[in-house]
This record gives C-alpha cells, sequence and structure tokens, in this order.
C-alpha cells in the first residue's frame, strides 16, 4: 500500500537533481527532467539492480503511479491551453511571419516523418495500423514546446528580438495545428468509415456543448463565487472538476483524456482571475509533483535495451536527422520567405527544434492508444531527449555568429 510513497519521493527527488545538474551544464532543467525519467526505467535502474526496480516499479505496482501520471497529463494539457495565446499571435498584420514559420515548420517535417515511417513501417510497426503510424510519425517530428523555449528565451534574455518574438508565435500555432492533426489522428486509428465520422461528429457536438456549458453554467458559476469568503478555493474546485468532466468526456467518445483538458483549457482561460488562480496556486504544485511523475511515467514506459541493434540505432539516426533538418529548414524557409533576415532566421529555426514536454506528451498519447510500437517509442522519446538538448547550444552559437557579423559591419 505505502510502496507508492517510496515511487513517489524517489521521483521528485532524482527529477530535481537531474534538473539542477542540467542548469549547471547549460541546459533547461527540462532536458534533466527527461533524462531522469529514462534512468528510473528498465534501462538504467531495471538493469543495475533489477530486484529492487522489480520491488518498485514491476508490473503489479504501478497502478498508483500510472494514475498519479494520468493526472499529471491531463493537468499538463491545461495548463498548456491556458498559455495559448493564439489571439495575440494574429492579431493585426502580425499574422504573416509566424503563419508562414509555422506551415514551414510543420508541413516539412511532417511529410520528412511520413516517408521515414512508410519506410520503416515493416522493419519497426509491421502491426500496427498503417495510416495512424504514418501521420503520427510525422506530427511527432514536427510538435515545439512553448514552455521549454520560453524558459530558454527568458534564461539567454532574448524576450526583446525579433527573432524569439516569431518562434515563440510560431510555435504556438504549430502545437495547436498539431493538437487538430493529433485529434484527427486518434480518430482514424478507431477503425475507418462509420467509426472515424462517428468520433469526428461526436467530438464536434462536445466541443459546442462544452462552449455552451461554460457560457451559461461555469462562467455564471466563477462569477458568483469571485465574492465569497473561500473565493479562490472555490472556484478552483470548479475548474478542477470541469477540467475532469471534460477529460473523461473526450475519453469515452473516444479520443485521449488530454484532449478534454486542453478544450477546457480553450473555453475557460478568458474567464477572468481562472488563469492567475490556477497558477498561483496549482501550478507549482503540477511541477514540482505531477511533472516528474509524468516524466517517471515516460521514461518507465522506454527501454534503450528495445533499440538493440545496429538497424533500430541506424533509424534513429534517421529521425533524428529528418526530425532536425526538416524542422530547422522548413522554420528558416518560412522565416526568410516572410523578410526576417538570415541570422534571425537561423534564431527563429535553433528554437523550433525544442520539443521536450510536448513530445513526451504526443509520444504518451501514442503508446496508450497503441499507434506507436514500443521500439519506436523508446526511439523518438531519446530523439526527443537530443533534440532538446541541442537546442541551447544552437542558439548560444547562433547568437555568437550573429555577434561577429554585427562586429565586422561596424569594423
Amino acid at each position: 500500500m505505502t510502496i507508492w510513497l517510496l515511487q513517489l519521493v524517489l521521483v521528485i527527488a532524482l527529477c530535481n537533481v537531474c534538473g539542477r545538474i542540467a542548469e549547471r551544464l547549460g541546459q533547461c532543467a527540462v532536458v534533466g527532467e527527461i533524462a531522469a525519467g529514462l534512468l528510473l526505467g528498465p534501462s538504467l535502474f531495471g538493469l543495475v539492480a533489477p530486484g529492487f526496480y522489480g520491488v518498485l516499479f514491476g508490473p503489479g505496482v504501478l497502478s498508483a503511479m500510472a494514475h498519479i501520471g494520468e493526472l499529471g497529463l491531463i493537468l499538463l494539457m491545461f495548463q498548456v491551453g491556458l498559455h495559448m495565446e493564439l489571439g495575440e499571435t494574429l492579431r493585426g498584420k502580425r499574422w504573416r511571419m509566424p503563419v508562414a514559420i509555422a506551415a514551414g515548420g510543420l508541413v516539412v517535417p511532417v511529410a520528412i516523418g511520413i516517408i521515414i515511417a512508410a519506410v520503416s513501417k515493416d522493419i519497426l510497426a509491421s502491426d500496427v495500423p498503417a495510416l495512424p503510424y504514418l501521420l503520427f510519425c510525422g506530427v511527432a517530428l514536427a510538435v515545439s514546446a512553448v514552455p521549454v523555449m520560453a524558459r530558454i528565451v527568458d534564461d539567454l534574455a532574448l524576450s526583446a528580438t525579433v527573432g524569439a518574438r516569431q518562434a515563440m508565435s510560431a510555435a504556438i500555432l504549430t502545437d495547436a495545428l498539431g493538437w487538430m492533426l493529433l485529434a484527427m489522428i486518434a480518430s482514424l486509428s478507431s477503425g475507418p468509415g462509420w467509426a472515424f465520422v462517428r468520433m469526428l461528429v461526436s467530438l464536434l457536438a462536445y466541443l459546442v456543448l462544452c462552449a455552451l456549458l461554460v457560457r451559461f453554467v461555469v462562467r455564471p458559476t466563477l462569477a458568483r463565487l469571485a465574492s465569497t469568503a473561500h473565493a479562490t478555493r472555490d472556484r478552483l474546485a470548479v475548474v478542477f472538476c470541469f477540467v475532469m468532466v471534460s477529460a473523461l468526456a473526450t475519453s469515452l467518445i473516444g479520443f485521449h483524456s488530454a484532449f478534454g483538458a486542453l478544450a477546457a483549457a480553450l473555453f475557460v482561460r478568458r474567464v477572468p482571475g481562472v488563469a492567475k488562480e490556477w497558477r498561483d496556486n496549482v501550478e507549482g504544485f503540477v511541477k514540482l509533483v505531477l511533472m516528474p511523475v509524468f516524466f517517471a511515467c515516460a521514461g518507465l514506459q522506454a527501454s534503450v535495451g528495445t533499440i538493440d541493434d545496429a538497424t533500430s540505432w541506424m533509424w534513429f539516426g534517421v529521425f533524428l536527422a529528418g526530425g532536425f533538418i526538416g524542422k530547422f529548414g522548413g522554420s528558416y524557409l518560412g522565416a526568410r520567405a516572410t523578410g526576417l533576415a538570415p541570422h534571425d532566421a537561423m534564431l527563429v529555426s535553433s528554437l523550433m527544434n525544442t520539443r521536450g514536454l510536448m513530445e513526451l506528451i504526443v509520444l504518451s498519447i501514442g503508446l496508450q492508444m497503441q499507434i506507436l510500437p514500443p521500439r519506436v517509442y523508446t526511439i523518438l522519446v531519446v530523439f526527443a531527449l537530443v533534440t532538446t538538448a541541442l537546442t541551447a547550444p544552437l542558439v548560444r552559437l547562433t547568437l555568437r555568429a550573429q555577434s561577429r557579423a554585427v562586429s565586422q559591419q561596424v569594423a
């Protein structure tokens, strides 16, 4: 009964230690936290201490941790939705550049991912449906991680630069489009024909119902509770219940519960005070406890031992090269096509290759929906770790090159 407490202590402690080590090495904490998840899995901990690993993380004792990880995923998706500022990105004439960057950074890596998946399917994923697998690999190579990108921009004091601002706006658009594609893939994985149509119609009907529920029930209720003695507690209780019900609804329809949490965020994010109350009272707990558990669950399902031959490592290299070049090249072309200077376009492309947490969320959904086989899941988890770790050094290299170019022009 109490083994989950020991699991929790180990997960939180290791994620924090690895996060601090990553920061000392010039990386974002999320790089260390993803690495901690892999260290806790069968690839290292299970290999070094198999007996202790079996006691702590064996199949019979993982249910409580898996439930906490699922809750973490739902609340993480809700927080992602709260931070999606699509209105600011598309306002006035400012939409052209981020839309072009997002289009290039989405279309090119999706196309490359589909091609790689088509060529590798018989070797890596012979037992999974073809179309969902192909589309999912495309989306997996195309996502960007807005929270990690924001951390890098803040750490390197880039918020005033044109390239960083455009990259943030483009990443928000990319993620929004990516989640739409992921919802479509989830419906396709349920089967062709009427099953696909039924799920899409059910999702649209749910979104309409959700909008009506927020307008006529949730928003008025939150407004009434704003004047009570325990306003914040009561309002957050309503929001939390709404998020859980929304997650349950999309799960019953046939989509992943994460989509319901994202939909809930997009509908309530404009309700006055909700985003601030959530940030002040809940977000810290999610980052301290639930996010490390999510990383641990992702790592426990990934075993580097499944990449056990030269062929598997070759396909890892193909995914890495295809994903990196596709994202960098597509974003660069989109930035240059709309008039951004070469060095600023390089900065945009470097930042857009940040995947981090968002990639793990996408991959976890693919594994749970049985679109990704374990070996491909592990390949893409390591791919997410490597591309995220490359982002900060690549940004610093770009800034140094830009500084040298400016110095030469002055001289």
